[in-house]
């Protein structure tokens, strides 16, 4: 099982990414959204992302490591994201 996380700020590019993530991501897939500009987002979610090193969004992160967003934009068929979590398993 992979663990994908998503980093957005509520922008169109966001949610097209998260839309994406989701499709392509494996039925054993955990995704966790962190949505960094609602007044919900916790310090919590910011460390998260201070960890990964985002310092823009969208922002993918596979596994604990930042995953090239251009490579979910890209993707044309499923098994982008599965094939780099098997990898990684």
């Amino acid at each position: 099982m992979a663990n994908i996380e998503v980093f957005i700020a509520g922008t169109y590019l966001c949610e097209d990414i998260v839309k994406q993530v989701n499709e392509l991501a494996c039925s054993k897939c955990d995704v966790v959204i962190y949505d960094l500009h609602q007044s919900s987002a916790t310090a919590e979610w910011i460390d998260i992302a201070k960890r990964y090193g985002v310092q823009s969004v969208p922002c993918v992160a596979l596994n604990g490591k930042r995953f090239d967003v251009e490579k979910v934009k890209k993707a044309k068929v499923d098994g982008v994201l599965k094939t780099h979590a098997q990898a990684q398993e």
